[in-house]
Formats: C-alpha cells, structure tokens, sequence
C-alpha cells in the first residue's frame, strides 16, 4: 500500500482494522495530483508522473506481474486469463488518477464520520459547513460513514476512490486463482478533468474488448449517456484610447465581451438546468479595453440540440460582427460526443453491468452523465466503455465527500464484473 504518514481521526492500529479498499483511498488522498488545464506536456503535470510510478508499485504489491507506464503517464496492468478461457473478450476497468483544478488537491485532511443526519462542521475555524440547505442529498445517508474534509481541499474520491477498487479488485482475484475469468485489464489515466485522459490511450496496446470507468456516482449510478461537449474560445477585438477623447474612437472589447454573454440565452445556463438538459458556460474572461479573451462550454445531450447551440454561437458572431465592425472571432472545437451514440451499438456491455448489479443486490440509477468521461472518448476509439459508481458526491469542491458502503460495493461490482467475464463469450 502507498505509504501514508497521516491517519485523520483514527490511530495507526485502528486505522489498520478499515477495510482494504478505504484504507487504500484514504492513502491515495495524501497525494496532489491535481491536473494543469494550462500545460501541453503528457501529463499535464509532473506529480502525475511521479504518482504513476507509485500505482506501478502499488499494483505489484498486490500480486500483479505485468504492469507498465506508457511515456504519457499511463498505467497499464494485466491479469492473464485462467487456463482455458484465453480465447474469450478480455474486459478493462479504468480510473483517472488527477483531481479537478477547480479547488485544492492538496493532501486531505480528512475523517470518517458515523454521520447522524443534519448539517456536517467540515472546518470550525473557517466556518465551513457542509449544509443540507446546499446539498440536501447528503442527508439519505444518515446513519452511515462518511468521508469528508476539513473544507480547504478536495477530497479527491473524483477519482481516487476510483483507483482503489481496481487496485482491490485486482488483488482479489490474484488472491483467488480458483475462480475463472477471462483476461482483467486495468488502467490508470492522467489528466481526465481537463479532458485529455484519453487522448494518448492505445487501446490496441491495452487489450480490453470492452471496458467499464469506475469514476464517480453515489451508490447504484449506472452512466450509458454523457454529454456532447465543445469549447468555444472568443476574442473580441478592441480599440483603446484615452478616455477623454474617445468619442467615436474607442471600441471597448469589454462592452462588446458583455454584449455576446447577453444573448445567451439565460434559462440555459448550469444553475437552471438539469437531466437531459444542456447549456451555454462562460467559464473564463480575461483582457482589456483593447481586447478580451472568453472561453465557454456547449453542453447537450442531444446530437441535433448540440449542433444548434454551436451554430447558434456562429450566428450571434455574425450578428454582432455586423454591429461592431468585424471584431468577433469564434473558434469551437468538439472535446467528445455523447457515450450512448457508441454504447446503443453494444447493448450486451451495457447489459453485462446491469446483470452485475443484479447479482450483488444493488439496485441500480441509470441517468446522464451532466460531464463527461474517459468512457466517451474510449467508446469513440472503439473500445466501449459505461461508467459505474464508486460513492462519492460533491465532486470538484470542498464539499467533496464519500459513503464507505458506496465505496465497498462498488468493488463488489468490480469483483462480480471480473468473474461475469467468464461467461462473456461474445460481444455480439
């Protein structure tokens, strides 16, 4: 296990009686591994690579023998077949191994709580609380453990928690050699959160025939569909001068960047949409009077409402190039399409899970992904890939936190899935 020198509210000895797969994650937690939607590098950071090295080690001290690194940080680790079922589709399980900018994924300070209901003090000092008001789905959970921080970081179960029950459920099944199985692939990616996890995975050199991503999702959520997603980069294109002889001169890129958020459509922003629902997100703005840079996401589920919200942002630069003077540009680019177009051309990997759940008693919530996932771009390559829970909730925030039961049947899934891979003898 990854060496950890923190223990949160238990004793080294108590902290030892947790179960494997949460003693795992906790660990995980200690290690920044934050992504860099700035960087060009693979990976994006430098701590992704050194954390590779760790999970190459962390994968051979369960039993693993073929384990590699890819020179863009991924890892790759192999179980062979059992004698005999050589021939059948080797299955994948894949996590991600950085958690999201948007908040510090600085070493947790973290603590299982035996949650009773009601709103949780994450940090008294800073007045930090994690409020049923803001996120009244905690409180199902009353009467569990819970995993949360002391409110300065992320927790990191997006998607460390991820890791560690592929980790566990590699190491049982090289514990119990009696039970059969076709080939177990497992993966670890970098820099998922700024959508690059996939872009430099060989599935060939993987091996999977199908695969499923253990990244995100409380207990029982079950993800076939994700969004369609393009970033759209804006330039508005001023014209400074002094402001006391601007008259007719000026052309303040500020106003124009305000004028293009303005025709958004305001019912189809993030904060008022759910489900199926998709939206417009300026995300970022930066520049001056002489010029402003915008960056925005175009989210939508549906391939035909997807394709409207992208021409619809050409229109509006068309329409306010003819009132500003050609200074708009637009340049929009795909990042993934939506897993189901891929996953409705393999309804038997889909069905493999839904099986899976089945047997382990979990009742299973299928819904849209409101994001994306490795799955997406995976699925695109060819390599059909569903997401499945791993218990946490909150994600990308300091609310973060985890259910230890969810955690615990996630493996569960993940140990029912390898051994199905036996009885998988075709895709078709």
């Amino acid at each position: 296990m990854l060496k950890h020198n923190y223990y949160g509210n238990y004793t080294a000895e108590s902290f030892a009686q947790l179960p494997l797969v949460l003693q795992r994650f906790l660990s995980y937690t200690q290690y920044n591994t934050t992504s860099d939607p700035n960087s060009t590098t693979a990976p994006s950071t430098q701590a992704q690579m050194a954390y590779a090295q760790l999970l190459k080690a962390e994968f051979e001290s369960v039993g693993v023998k073929d384990v590699k690194i890819t020179d863009k940080g991924i890892v790759m680790a192999y179980l062979p077949a059992t004698e005999g079922l050589e021939t059948l589709p080797a299955m994948g399980l894949i996590a991600h191994m950085d958690t999201s900018p948007e908040a510090s994924g600085e070493p947790a300070q973290w603590q299982v709580l035996d949650y009773q209901g009601g709103d949780i003090v994450l940090n008294k000092d800073k007045n930090i609380v994690l409020s049923l008001e803001r996120f009244p789905g905690v409180d199902k959970y009353a009467g569990e453990q819970l995993v949360v921080t002391d409110g300065t970081t992320l927790l990191g179960a997006d998607d460390k928690a991820g890791i560690a029950i592929i980790v566990e459920t590699a190491r049982y099944f090289v514990e119990h050699p009696e039970i059969p199985h076709a080939k177990l692939c497992f993966a670890v990616t970098p820099d998922e959160e700024v959508g690059r996890g996939t872009e430099n995975f060989d599935i060939e050199e993987f091996g999977a025939q199908y695969a499923y991503t253990f990244d995100g999702d409380e207990l029982g959520g079950f993800e076939t569909e994700t969004f369609n997603a393009a970033m759209v980069k804006v330039h508005f294109e001023g014209l400074n001068v002094h402001p006391g002889s601007a008259k007719n001169k000026m052309v303040n890129a500020i106003r124009m960047a305000m004028d293009f958020i303005a025709r958004l459509p305001a019912e189809s922003a993030p904060e008022k949409t759910e489900g199926h629902e998709g939206f417009f997100h300026p995300m970022g703005i930066s520049g001056a009077v002489r010029g402003v840079d915008l960056k925005m996401l175009i989210r939508d589920h549906s391939n035909s409402r997807f394709e409207d919200r992208m021409n619809y942002v050409r229109k509006m630069v068309e329409e306010m190039n003819k009132v500003w003077g050609d200074r708009v540009t637009a340049d929009i680019k795909v990042q993934y399409h939506n897993l189901k177009n891929y996953l409705d051309k393999h309804p038997a990997v889909c069905n493999l899970a839904r099986e899976a759940y089945r047997r382990i008693g979990v009742e299973i919530h299928e819904k849209p992904v409101r994001g994306g996932t490795d799955g997406a771009r995976l699925s695109a390559k060819g390599l059909p890939t569903p997401n499945l829970f791993t218990g946490g909730m909150n994600y990308h925030g300091v609310y973060e936190c985890l259910s230890v039961t969810g955690i615990q049947r996630a493996l569960d899934l993940g140990i029912m899935l390898g051994k199905m891979s036996a009885e998988v003898k075709t895709l078709d």
